[in-house]
């Protein structure tokens, strides 16, 4: 396990996933979550131009960038070469998690139920993604799987919120924001100012609850 990546999830815990059509508002995405205090980021493949994002974001040591919808051995290699720190899938595929395991890049793959978990464990994930965890049973599956399979990590995805964000953490090492950062209508009016400022109350508040357990 890449200890220097799994560091980043421990210290920010906060992962904004960034989608988008236009390549222009991906980066915006980016610059806004970043003026909230984000520090990690998951640039889906789906975006346009998303392996020159990868490139260029990944050479700022204050942030994190990783790979998402990661669809096959292929596309892991080319974005580990645009210098993705992290390889993400929302499913479990050999190919990918042995692509990253050769390139020594630490990897993240999908899975709705507790077979799943193991066998991408087994099959060399460093972390598995519970997904999608609104739709499949929320925290309490989610802490059942967590019981049961103590020895995998765990992150989450799918319709996190900053009320429920908190209840995953005590059952997952990070959480990833999609639209409850990235609401669609803020995007399509260019207002980054909101979003940026619900970054800032994401993070304030996560900040608060650490000090808080520590």
């Amino acid at each position: 396990m890449q200890q220097p990546t799994i560091k980043w999830f421990d210290d920010y815990k906060f992962v904004a996933c960034v989608r988008s059509s236009s390549p222009s508002d991906a980066e915006s995405m980016i610059k806004a979550a970043i003026d909230g205090g984000f520090r990690v980021f998951e640039i889906s493949l789906n975006t346009p131009q998303a392996f020159k994002l990868i490139e260029s974001y990944s050479k700022k040591d204050s942030l994190l960038i990783g790979a998402g919808t990661v669809s096959d051995g292929e596309a892991a290699q080319k974005a580990i070469n645009a210098g993705a720190s992290f390889i993400s899938s929302n499913y479990t595929d050999r190919d990918v998690i042995n692509v990253a395991r050769h390139n020594d890049t630490f990897v993240i793959q999908g899975v709705s139920t507790p077979t799943e978990a193991s066998t991408a464990h087994h099959y060399g994930a460093d972390c598995v993604k519970f997904f999608p965890a609104a739709f499949i049973g929320g925290t309490d599956y989610l802490r059942a799987m967590r019981d049961n399979l103590p020895f995998v990590k765990f992150v989450a995805e799918g319709s996190i919120d900053p009320v429920n964000a908190f209840e995953y953490l005590k059952y997952c090492i990070g959480v990833f924001f999609d639209k409850t950062l990235y609401d669609r209508h803020l995007v399509r009016q260019n207002n980054w100012a909101e979003i940026t400022e619900r970054a800032k109350r994401l993070t304030q508040k996560l900040e608060s609850s650490l000090k808080v357990a520590r």
